[in-house]
């Protein structure tokens, strides 16, 4: 019976610091801003050149898991390393400011707050994030493009994390 509790303890306590993250994120990013960076990433994608090839998904196909905030901080960070910075790396001047000062206080608040729960990539993504970055990390310039089209989808898993329960329809 002892175990029992206290295996029921752990396991609100686990829940709970999931709970706090989310919190932390409703407190530190507003949905408007969400919204703000959807509208840019959309008008960023329509400015750069079109790929007439075959689309295929560059974040792929994932499992359906819950993603803590580790997760989405690791995301970030691969978007940020292997394609906001090799886009914009000798073309500063095209680098929407706007979007770069939102995802850089997106990042910082996901630094903040992944501090009130579980802090390492849950195990469900952990697999999908790996797969992701060596996807990245071998894009060629052209591929680069639609990364920054999919990064709508990271901005929408965000969202959802921040509240699970309210439809997120209006977003779009």
């Amino acid at each position: 019976m002892r175990i029992i509790t206290l295996l029921a303890l752990c396991a609100i306590l686990c829940c709970s610091q999931g709970h706090q993250q989310e919190e932390c994120l409703r407190e530190h990013i507003r949905f408007p801003m969400i919204k703000e960076m959807l509208n840019i990433s959309k008008h960023i994608h329509k400015s750069l050149p079109k790929d007439n090839r075959a689309s295929k998904r560059i974040l792929g196909r994932h499992k359906k898991c819950y993603k803590n905030i580790a997760d989405f901080k690791h995301l970030l960070d691969i978007y940020e390393d292997h394609v906001f910075q090799k886009l914009w790396k000798n073309n500063a001047h095209l680098r929407p400011k706007i979007f770069m000062d939102s995802f850089r206080t997106l990042k910082n608040v996901m630094d903040r707050c992944v501090n009130r729960g579980p802090q390492t990539p849950s195990r469900c993504a952990r697999e999908d994030l790996k797969k992701m970055e060596d996807n990245f990390r071998k894009l060629k310039p052209g591929d680069l493009y639609k990364a920054v089209s999919e990064f709508q989808n990271v901005l929408v898993w965000i969202s959802l994390a921040m509240d699970r329960g309210r439809s997120h329809k209006k977003i779009h």
